[in-house]
């Protein structure tokens, strides 16, 4: 396995391009930024705007799609008091929320603005979760899907067309070159990106009626253009720093996690609403490609020039990164109903054993603590 010379990104990311000079292409992203007039796509956004700008203090005319996080709120006040737009924000309720994730929905209302909630029937929603977990090794596979379908419904019947996400995380993070420059996000987007080659109309082979998850089903291309949605990035006009969006927030009085670094990562900053997104989610991505959400923002850090590469896997090693997240695993057990026998069998099923320490027999060896170990680490490449 290949790590970036650069970063701490191992070549087993999905779509992750290295060049040449063993640098990858999230980090030569992140120089191209300085080659960017800015100014230039400020002015460009500013001239879209005038067109769904409106005077009617009874109308919306733009919707962002908000977890509480601190990316989505900083998203909202600065369409609001930077542009001057009259935002709704839609937030597609995850599987179950913290209480830190509901005080942060709460945050947003506090700063003004209306906030609509779209919560799927629950009886359904778990079985899309236990396919996403059994079938495609992703225990929030449902929860991906409806942060980019909620809000494009409910834009749909407002009749508002303009939607303003957050980061281009194939330009951040890494992908497709020809989505790196893109400044829109419609259903091919997400098809190609968040469904794990496993689109909403298959669940029908599991038992599922498509008419009990309409709130996971993307508008009809006949709605989207009789609406004229538009669904655009405000990271491809403003350039996108996430500790500045985590200091913009908390001057304002959101809510970090209260115990600290959410399970598997480095800070405790993101992935706060859902109880298992940031935990189990997280180490699922581990099992698969032998890093988590611990490397990703350590590699923030070394992209923004504030921390070394030598600096981050010194820092890599004091996280969770890697370590099974038990906090919230008794409410995921009992949410789908299955055993630990079962829940630790499926993980074992979707764990990459090429990544992994096994026995002469090709099984897996685990720690006094039932944890995985690696055999690859940046600090050895």
């Amino acid at each position: 396995m290949l790590y970036c010379k650069s970063c701490l990104i191992p070549s087993t990311r999905p779509e992750q391009v290295f060049g040449n000079d063993g640098i990858c292409d999230a980090c030569k992203s992140v120089k191209k930024k300085l080659d960017i007039d800015w100014d230039q796509r400020k002015k460009e956004f500013e001239e879209i705007l005038v067109n769904y700008r409106t005077s009617d203090p009874a109308k919306y005319d733009c919707v962002i799609p908000v977890s509480g996080g601190k990316d989505s709120c900083y998203q909202a006040i600065t369409m609001r008091d930077k542009y001057g737009m009259n935002p709704l924000c839609v937030n597609h309720i995850p599987c179950e929320q913290t209480e830190v994730g509901k005080e942060n929905i709460i945050f947003l209302r506090e700063q003004g603005f209306d906030v609509i909630q779209v919560g799927a029937n629950i009886k359904s929603y778990k079985e899309l979760v236990r396919i996403g977990f059994f079938k495609l090794g992703d225990c929030c596979w449902p929860e991906h899907i409806g942060i980019f379908t909620a809000p494009v419904r409910v834009a749909v019947q407002y009749n508002i067309p303009l939607i303003i996400w957050g980061e281009n995380s194939q330009f951040e993070y890494g992908g497709p070159a020809s989505k790196k420059d893109n400044n829109f996000l419609d259903r091919n987007w997400l098809e190609q990106f968040q469904m794990l080659g496993y689109r909403i109309s298959d669940v029908v082979h599991d038992g599922i009626n498509l008419k009990d998850i309409k709130v996971s089903q993307y508008p009809t291309d006949e709605e989207i253009i009789r609406v004229g949605v538009t669904g655009l990035f405000l990271g491809y006009f403003e350039k996108w720093d996430t500790l500045g969006n985590i200091e913009f927030c908390l001057h304002r009085g959101w809510h970090p996690n209260p115990d600290g670094p959410v399970e598997n990562a480095y800070n405790e900053y993101e992935n706060l609403d859902c109880k298992w997104i940031g935990g189990l989610h997280d180490y699922m991505k581990y099992i698969k490609y032998g890093y988590s959400r611990a490397t990703d923002q350590l590699n923030i850090e070394i992209r923004h020039g504030r921390m070394t590469r030598n600096e981050a896997i010194n820092k890599l090693k004091k996280t969770t990164e890697g370590k099974i997240p038990w906090k919230y695993i008794p409410d995921f057990l009992r949410y789908l109903n299955i055993t630990q026998e079962e829940f630790l069998d499926n993980l074992d099923r979707f764990t990459n054993k090429s990544l992994f320490k096994t026995n002469d027999e090709g099984d897996l060896v685990k720690d006094n603590e039932g944890n995985l170990i690696p055999i690859f680490s940046p600090e050895k490449s």
